[in-house]
């Protein structure tokens, strides 16, 4: 029996099932507590090796840093084992001039999911909401076991999509959030933000002038923009703060010398992709490469300790990784196929040649 109740053995039909962005979410894709789980469940099977993670290629128009101005396409292959067993790959478009010159997202993704004994495909969806919400709960497992458990004021730089799954992962695992602020440079997208999300979220969520105001008080913040000049200084960075930087560019190479660690999601996948700030700091000579504490994985698995001290300043960045896009998918099937939502087509009713 396959994934999802696809027997392939009765029939030489194989179908699978098909997931339009209103049917993930209609399968429960903006469910961040479910996203959390099934993201965190991707970190364990990381850390205890059962998995299977090719680096993933990137088409780019120009060199690394053009994939915040031109674009880039990606396509993330995974295999997820232990009580998953299950493979997908998503391919991923990020095109920054899309909001500006089509009113459309930025990023679109499909994602498709195979059963691991035929090979065959179980499903293929829209993958544009499992991606942004599983790289909102990648911040939100690391901040599990790497913030201050009494965490109280949030700092986002940036007020687009992934600031909004950012703030929904860190608002669920620290109970004692009081207050988040937010900045960006479009001072109206910022208040939006901020308003939009108080009302979802129940919790006091301010615009500010400056980075600066955004971080200076800040428990847990995480950078998230599109630009291409670092702004994040060591003073800026206050004891026991955990930062989630999940852009690029955002951190100058100096601050990480302050972290008392630094935490990335698989470090060989950094290294190949050859933008995140910590793979550069290494490159540039600036922090060797044993200041790399390690991957989360080995934390979620208890191969490492998170934090120890209430004042460790702590580093975490992540590349992002196909296992979690395949661990949030897989949950979104299996409630769909439970729910009975999508559409089942054909790939073939009789194969051609057999």
């Amino acid at each position: 029996m396959s994934k999802g109740n696809w027997d392939f053995t009765k029939s030489k039909t194989v179908d699978f099932l098909y997931l339009s962005q209103e049917d993930v979410i209609a399968a429960g894709g903006l469910d961040m507590q479910g996203t959390l789980e099934a993201v965190e469940t991707g970190f364990r099977h990381h850390g205890l090796g059962e998995y299977v993670q090719p680096m993933k290629p990137v088409l780019r128009w120009g060199d690394a840093a053009s994939e915040e101005t031109t674009g880039r396409i990606m396509a993330m292959p995974a295999y997820l084992g232990g009580d998953i067993n299950v493979a997908g790959i998503k391919w991923i478009p990020s095109k920054p001039a899309n909001p500006a010159k089509y009113g459309m997202p930025r990023a679109s993704a499909v994602i498709v999911l195979n059963d691991t004994e035929t090979g065959y495909p179980i499903a293929i969806m829209d993958g544009t909401v499992v991606s942004a919400m599983r790289t909102g709960a990648a911040t939100g497992v690391g901040a599990k076991y790497l913030a201050r458990p009494d965490s109280e004021v949030i700092g986002l730089i940036g007020a687009g999509v992934q600031s909004r799954t950012q703030l929904m992962a860190l608002h669920a695992v620290l109970p004692n959030v009081k207050e988040a602020r937010v900045y960006d440079i479009n001072r109206a997208k910022a208040e939006a933000f901020a308003q939009e999300m108080s009302e979802k979220l129940k919790l006091r969520v301010v615009a500010v002038d400056s980075h600066k105001a955004a971080l200076a008080e800040a428990d847990a913040f995480v950078t998230a923009t599109i630009g291409t000049t670092a702004y994040v200084t060591p003073e800026m960075v206050k004891p026991g703060a955990f930062h989630s930087e999940i852009s690029f560019w955002d951190t100058q190479l100096e601050t990480l010398k302050i972290y008392d660690k630094i935490v990335v999601d698989d470090w060989k996948q950094v290294s190949h992709h050859k933008v995140d700030v910590a793979y550069r700091a290494v490159k540039a000579g600036v922090i060797p490469e044993s200041k790399i504490y390690g991957e989360l994985g080995e934390v979620v698995a208890g191969k490492k300790p998170g934090r120890e001290r209430p004042d460790e300043r702590i580093l975490f960045n992540p590349i992002g990784m196909g296992i979690n896009d395949v661990a949030e998918a897989y949950r979104v099937f299996r409630n769909a196929v439970k729910l009975g939502i999508g559409q089942r087509l054909p790939l073939w009713k009789n194969p051609v040649w057999a």
